[in-house]
């Protein structure tokens, strides 16, 4: 492992890195509302596609695939992988139908709040979103902690502290175009790392006969795809999660309203492609481990904890010092990308939902981005608090996909149903929050299969159910082509850019 000076500099001088490239374009462009908020809507395909890719490698993407990997097989990767990438397919037609009839938006509060013009609706939509964000923070920071301090002597505080430091000292500058900037060098880090070192590590591990022989995980009993006990206790839950994700996810908002129009779907479906390599290559580290006797014992002196990290004590333990830094940056550029993106996407959420619409709608654009950097650190040292208390990434991961569940159906339907109403919207979501969120939570700290699994369901039916009974006694339709005679474009003329 990494002794505590070469941690650092390896933490600091990545972020010193990222920093430098943005405060150059910084520089030479200046900050503009526009651009701090939604990168001024010209963004390009690849770009656009690289930067969604990078913002959703979180901590799942590099830990959990590896852990699910050693713990229970193909299975464990399959049921995490599959509706991992398959949500981006899903999210692509919903983004350019969202982009179609609000293209200068800046969230879907933000059209929540012009199509039924609901103050409490659109609150409670802001508790959802701004709690998605919140956990994207909380189990990343609690991810790179666990990291830094595995491979270094650093205190646990201070690398969480650390962590959110670096996301934090470039996206403060120039906000979306400066997350979209280092969302590529990391996404090109990450792969270009990932297809050096997961060859390096069989090869040097024994062969792919290694992998082919713990396919099954550690116990070797995971082996078909479909286990019956992986599919219940983890893959329904996962699924609803990872599908309901992105309809909770400012993230993805952003980039669907600063993407270029023409390139929305583009953009999803091969972020989602380039997205689904990482997890699929990091998850043989899983396999490699689960037939290695010295990593197995390594778990097991603390499988708490270990077991979240198995994918760098395989590297650290067939590979030299070296490849163990770059395997660390790899997760810094994982775990960082999403850091930012929740940042970025907390400031958009503040700035133009919170702020300019119930506190100071005819701010000076000066005031606007103090308010986004402000809210940036304010949400950040809560979920910096939280992550200190060193939550189970499992639990975060889990607890926060049945709070996007609560979402999900009044996301979809909203851009889809003309007789959706805004009670039924509002109340799906609060009911789903009350009812579904707290039983996912005791569910996940009893380690409850079977609760887990009702949970999941009950959080995203209750939304469902309650869409149907409130909008099938609806008879007036909506019409979303009126949104374009609006006078909320007058949003993009407040948000003017201007240095």
């Amino acid at each position: 492992m990494l002794n505590v000076q070469e941690g650092v500099f390896l933490i600091t001088g990545f972020g010193a890195v990222l920093l430098f490239c943005v405060w150059y374009v910084h520089k030479r462009k200046g900050t503009k509302t526009d651009a701090f908020l939604i990168a001024n809507r010209n963004v390009s395909t690849i770009r656009g596609a690289l930067s969604i890719a990078a913002a959703w490698i979180w901590a799942p993407a590099v830990f959990i695939c590896c852990q699910k990997a050693y713990e229970q097989g193909i299975a464990g990767v399959f049921w995490f992988t599959a509706p991992n990438i398959l949500c981006f397919f899903v999210f692509a037609p919903f983004a350019v139908r969202l982009r179609k009839y609000f293209p200068n938006g800046y969230s879907l509060p933000d059209f929540i709040y012009y199509r039924y013009k609901n103050k409490s609706l659109h609150l409670a939509s802001l508790l959802v979103y701004m709690g998605y964000q919140l956990g994207a923070i909380i189990i990343n920071c609690t991810a790179g902690g666990i990291l830094l301090s595995l491979l270094t002597a650093l205190p646990y505080m201070v690398s969480v502290l650390l962590m959110a430091g670096v996301a934090l000292s470039y996206t403060l500058i120039s906000g979306l175009r400066a997350s979209v900037l280092t969302d590529v060098i990391q996404m090109i880090l990450i792969l270009s790392i990932a297809f050096v070192l997961v060859p390096w590590v069989t090869i040097t591990s024994g062969g792919f006969h290694m992998i082919k022989d713990h396919i099954g995980g550690v116990t070797g009993e995971y082996k078909d795809v479909f286990n019956p006990t992986v599919a219940f206790g983890f893959g329904i839950a996962s699924t609803i999660g990872l599908i309901s994700g992105p309809f909770a996810d400012q993230m993805f908002y952003q980039r669907t309203f600063a993407v270029k129009k023409n390139s929305v779907r583009k953009v999803f479906i091969y972020g989602g492609l380039i997205f689904g390599v990482v997890p699929i290559m990091l998850s043989v580290l899983g396999f490699v481990a689960a037939g290695s006797p010295g990593i197995i014992a390594e778990v097991n002196r603390n499988p708490g904890v270990n077991a979240q990290m198995v994918g760098p004590i395989a590297i650290g333990y067939y590979l030299p010092k070296w490849a163990l830094m770059a395997h660390a940056v790899l997760c810094f550029s994982g775990l960082s990308s999403t850091l930012d993106s929740s940042f970025c996407a907390i400031s958009s959420l503040a700035t133009v939902d919170i702020y300019k619409r119930y506190i100071n709608p005819d701010a000076a654009i000066e005031t606007l981005l103090k308010v986004g950097r402000f809210s940036m650190l304010l949400l950040g040292a809560i979920g910096v608090a939280v992550a200190l208390l060193q939550p189970k990434l499992i639990w975060v991961f889990l607890i926060y996909g049945a709070l996007a569940s609560a979402a999900f159906f009044p996301a979809f339907l909203s851009i889809y149903w003309k007789r959706l109403t805004a009670k039924a919207a509002m109340w799906a979501i609060l009911l789903s929050i009350l009812l579904g969120t707290p039983l996912s939570i005791y569910a996940n700290i009893k380690d409850d299969a079977t609760l887990i699994v009702i949970s999941a369901v009950a959080s995203i039916s209750i939304g469902l159910v309650v869409c149907l009974l409130f909008g099938l006694n609806n008879k007036n339709s909506y019409d979303f082509d009126n949104l374009k005679n609006e006078e909320v474009w007058s949003t993009k003329e407040h948000l003017q850019e201007a240095r």
